[in-house]
């Protein structure tokens, strides 16, 4: 029988899981109290490579057993001479040896071809390597592990092709936004998160957690997924237990991180020189503080609002366990202080999982049981769509350099602005407010696999997700000019509570006839969530040292929501293979989900694909390739991630325009009145995906050297849109209908080389690039286009989506040069409040005006293509890796350059200390000119700027521990290492980061001013006991 499904799923375990940890921290003695004798020896490969973490076990009796140490020693006592023992290692043939009067048995294992094969995780399985026939990638967990971070999707970043991992922010525990080929819908992008078979939170997980990762990016493999699958998914599998003594691993490190920054701001004498030109230009008079002979402050606001930040992460592991019962425990910290002031995270995790078996190993229960606790502080940047005025990074930016940040005389320590500066101290408010948010995650599963008969098995499994988290936000009292004073102090908060659980049953029978092998897969599956949040604030605390909502004695109010979600599923999947060449699977699901109305309420999805190992067949023989698969798959997915209950109308009451007088007369009740916010949408259904993808896997020398690529064609339709209406109408939430059609297209390629064994010396070389274009082929709305990608208090939209189009291309005026002198503005015709000096846009609709009509699509900021490189090394006990990351072809619209080339704004760029004026007409800075009257910053290619670039992520030099160090240590294995984040990116962006403000769908590309990446360096530790 060749193929074994293996499911590792986990549930609660209330007071069992504290009952077992007590068991697990005494440790699981194998060890025999009959008359024994102590068989001493070392494992190893057939070159001599040691093999650490081999089993050995006493044939008779498999409760006894040990595993070999990191140098492949290992030490056991058996019953007595008359044993055998059995030697076992992943990926190599069992051997038995009979034990006699032998005290040291050296043993050397062969490796198993065919156990060679890498096995990888699928919906509800696994699957070898040569029997896949869909799109998916397994991760080398141990690569990314050596990575330092407390994110998991972070340390995906450039290691797949075709899953795109971007920085919406730099802030300390800010999650990264993770796309599966590129953006299949205008509405959630986010793909499926799968964690020990149970739908979870990438964001909570431990990276040092992980067992295996698999990407499932096309619909033949995520069809198993349904409803949820369209966008991809991402399955994980936690580390579980061991048979052998007690192991305890610790992994530590510690690091320093800084920010360089690149965003400059005038100080007080560039500052005074750029107004003053400013005011000249359109002869006004220059405000007082530029002239006076007061003396005022020269601040860094940026130096200011920026700090070195300290960032350190602890895990320790205990795992071991016997035949029957394994047991794998972890724990770890993690903080990041943040290098914006007042900011920071930290979290808390726990896991514990556990594996029995039972009835003669028929029966197998696998609970588990997890914890995490995430501290943020700090400010919470608006990502997406919105208006970019509120990102604090603008505001510094701007500050006036005359006006001091602190005073050491004032009440909170902080400066109040000199007359005639204006208001504000954005770093006083920022160190006086308390923001911070609380998570509390909490993940139960188990698991249990019964072997009914041989082949077939039943598995039941439930899960359950709990998240609470608690906001809050204090403001105290302070002055900080006319405009800035708070004069009460404020306090709000949130709480809020998710609660989600999922039941799977299962049936799985695998069978093999000869050269025909089947493995059939039936499944029932049932989720439910339920959430709800209650809040309230009060504008006037009794004092700023009561931070409690009953302190208020100002107006108070309240809010509360929740919601419910259902989905009800009937799966299956069928794979087939002939003699090892010929691979077909096909796989459906039907779901029913809550979501939608009674006529659309279920959806089915299909898939079929085909794959041929032209390697095994007869007729081919080849010393240079060593395996070549072509592979064709098809499949449909829906898409139900849209809001509860749209089939029904919304009701509010409340708010000053919806209470009225009830009766005559001139006292009478105030009756609050209702009104509909919404219109329901009975036939709203599901959005349907159908993929086509064409691959090929080939190997060269033995598989030393691998490739594969893919090629795609996603067809998505019934694209949730929005519909306007009339305002009049009342209706405050605009109605949703499948009114859109998006095709996407794209390829992957990803090669590995892998150097020849040496004891001594080797190396990889990995490599993946990936690009992927999409088009809105139908955009049932007004006009067929939206706009979006707003700069300055929603003024200013950047982006445009219309058929026949990319999603989110910029759209802007098209600037051509300056005006150089008079004449040619006079032949322009078009810009009559321009001087020389001033940006000429293009009329291209060559009407004589300038109006939107003149806007073009001038690029996107989706890259053509992505990729990464990962180079590892070993020679003797050091190793080293470095990893590079980059993306070509994609724009970025600098938000922070057009907000500083304002010279109405407080403070500028020193760059306008260059701009034109009549003896520097070789300038390519518009002219300084108070009130811009020309509109110089209007939303131009002025603005765009190439967005490739080429960064070193990650370089790592490690040294492990020779044997005659560890031994007088009384441990298993020590390795130290050294390691720099983000240590140099190649770029022609003028901006903090290239890789920045990737988060919405609509506004990738569009800088706003984002918390920075920082560069760091680490200092790290592994430890074995």
């Amino acid at each position: 029988m060749k193929k074994k499904q293996s499911k590792n799923q986990n549930h609660r375990f209330n007071g069992l899981f504290y009952l077992l940890f007590m068991l697990a921290s005494f440790g699981f003695t194998t060890r025999s109290l009959a008359q024994s004798t102590v068989v001493s020896g070392t494992i190893t490969d057939n070159t001599g490579v040691a093999l650490p973490g081999a089993s050995v076990i006493v044939k008779a009796n498999q409760t006894i057993g040990v595993q070999s140490d990191f140098d492949g020693n290992y030490t056991i006592e058996v019953p007595g001479p008359e044993t055998t023992l059995v030697f076992r290692y992943l990926g190599f043939v069992t051997k038995e040896v009979f034990v006699g009067n032998q005290t040291v048995i050296n043993v050397n294992l062969e490796e198993d071809a065919q156990s060679l094969e890498e096995v990888i995780l699928v919906g509800y399985g696994t699957q070898r390597q040569t029997e896949v026939t869909a799109a998916i990638s397994s991760v080398d967990v141990a690569e990314i592990q050596k990575i330092p971070t407390a994110d998991v999707g972070t340390s995906l970043q450039g290691q797949v092709a075709g899953l795109n991992v971007s920085t919406a922010t730099g802030a300390p525990g800010a999650d990264p936004v993770i796309r599966v080929r590129g953006l299949g819908t205008i509405g959630n992008n986010n793909p499926l998160f799968v964690i020990d078979g149970i739908p979870g939170e990438l964001s909570y997980l431990n990276p040092a957690d992980i067992e295996n990762i698999s990407i499932l990016r096309d619909a033949s493999a995520a069809t198993i997924y349904g409803s949820r699958a369209s966008n991809g998914v991402i399955i994980v599998t936690t580390k579980r237990g061991k048979t052998g003594e007690p192991r305890v691993t610790v992994n530590s490190y510690l690091s320093t991180q800084s920010v360089k920054n690149n965003v400059d701001v005038a100080n007080r004498d560039q500052h005074n020189q750029i107004k003053l030109e400013a005011y000249s230009n359109v002869g006004e008079t220059p405000a007082p503080y530029l002239t006076g002979n007061q003396q005022f402050s020269d601040s860094n606001w940026v130096e200011a609002y920026l700090q070195n930040a300290f960032e350190q992460k602890h895990d320790v592991g205990i795992s071991g366990g016997t035949e029957k019962m394994k047991y794998s425990f972890s724990g770890g910290y993690f903080e990041n202080s943040g290098t914006v002031i007042n900011t920071g995270f930290d979290r808390l995790s726990t896991r514990f999982n556990m594996d029995f078996q039972l009835l003669n190993d028929r029966l197998k229960i696998a609970p588990g049981i997890s914890y995490t606790r995430e501290n943020t502080k700090g400010i919470f940047e608006p990502i997406g769509s919105g208006n970019a005025s509120f990102s604090p990074f603008l505001d510094i930016y701007s500050q006036l350099p005359h006006k001091a940040i602190y005073d050491p005389n004032s009440t909170n320590g902080f400066a109040t602005p000199a007359a005639g500066l204006g208001s504000g101290n954005p770093i006083g408010t920022t160190e006086l407010e308390d923001r911070k948010n609380q998570d509390d995650y909490m993940q139960f599963n188990v698991a249990a696999t019964l072997q009914i008969i041989e082949g077939l098995s039943y598995q039941f499994q439930y899960g359950t997700n709990i998240e609470n988290t608690h906001f809050s936000d204090f403001i105290p009292t302070y002055n900080f000019g006319p405009q800035a004073v708070n004069e009460n102090p404020f306090l709000t908060e949130t709480r809020s509570r998710t609660t989600s659980w999922t039941l799977n049953n299962t049936l799985n029978y695998n069978k093999s006839f000869g050269m025909h092998d089947i493995d059939v897969l039936l499944g029932i599956s049932r989720e439910k969530s339920e959430f709800r949040s209650v809040g309230g604030s009060n504008n006037e605390l009794a004092s700023d040292q009561l931070l409690a909502l009953s302190a208020g004695i100002g107006d108070e109010s309240s809010y509360g929501f929740n919601s419910t979600n259902s989905l009800q599923s009937y799966f299956g999947r069928l794979s087939y293979d002939f003699d090892n060449k010929y691979y077909v699977q096909t796989s459906v699901r039907r779901d029913g989900s809550s979501r939608f109305g009674k006529t659309n309420k279920y959806g089915t999805f299909y898939s079929v694909s085909l794959g041929w190992a032209v390697h095994n067949e007869d007729f081919f023989s080849s010393d240079l390739i060593s395996m070549l698969k072509p592979r064709f798959s098809y499949g449909t997915l829906g898409n139900q991630l849209i809001p509860e209950h749209l089939f029904l109308s919304r009701i509010a009451s409340g708010g000053q325009q919806l209470n009225y007088p009830f009766g005559e007369g001139a006292s009478q009740p105030i009756v609050v009145g209702a009104i509909s916010t919404s219109l329901p949408t009975p036939d709203i259904r599901w959005e349907e995906t159908a993929t086509t993808n064409i691959g090929l896997d080939i190997g060269f020398l033995q598989n030393r050297i691998k490739g594969s690529f893919d090629y795609f064609i996603s067809k998505t339709s019934d694209m949730l849109v929005s519909v306007p209406i009339p305002a009049s109408s009342g209706i405050t939430t605009f109605p949703l209908t499948n009114g859109g059609n998006l095709e996407n297209k794209g390829w992957e390629f990803s090669t590995t080389y892998s150097s020849e064994n040496n004891k001594d010396f080797s190396y990889d070389i990995t490599a993946n690039i990936s690009g992927s274009r999409n088009k809105v082929t139908k955009l049932g709305v007004a006009n067929e286009s939206f706009t979006d990608g707003f700069i300055e208090f929603n003024n200013f939209p950047t982006t445009r989506t219309e058929v026949g189009g990319e999603i989110g291309r910029f759209y802007l005026f098209k600037a051509d040069g300056i005006f150089q002198n008079q004449a040619e503005i006079d032949a322009h015709a078009i810009q009559p409040n321009a001087a020389p000096g001033d940006l000429r846009f293009l009329d291209t609709s060559g009407d004589g005006t300038l109006d939107d009509d003149d806007k073009q699509f001038l690029g996107s900021g989706l890259p053509d293509f992505e990729y990464g490189i990962t180079l590892t090394g070993r020679y003797k006990n050091f190793d080293a890796s470095m990893f590079f990351q980059g993306t070509q072809g994609n724009e970025i619209y600098n938000g922070v350059k057009m907000w500083l080339y304002r010279t109405d704004r407080q403070n500028m760029s020193p760059d306008l200390l260059n701009a034109w004026t009549p003896q520097n007409t070789g300038s390519s800075i518009p002219r300084n000119a108070f009130g811009d009257p020309n509109n110089n910053i209007r939303p131009s290619s002025y603005f765009l700027e190439d967005g490739s670039y080429f960064r070193l992520k990650n370089i790592q030099i490690g040294y492990t521990m020779p044997e005659s160090v560890i031994n007088k240590l009384t441990i298993s294995k020590m390795r130290l290492y050294l390691t720099a984040n983000n240590v140099f990116t190649v770029t022609d962006y003028s901006g903090f980061d290239p890789g920045l403000g990737n988060g919405g769908t609509f506004t990738k590309g569009v800088d706003r001013g984002f918390y920075p990446l920082s560069k760091s360096f680490i200092l790290g530790i592994n430890l074995s006991l």
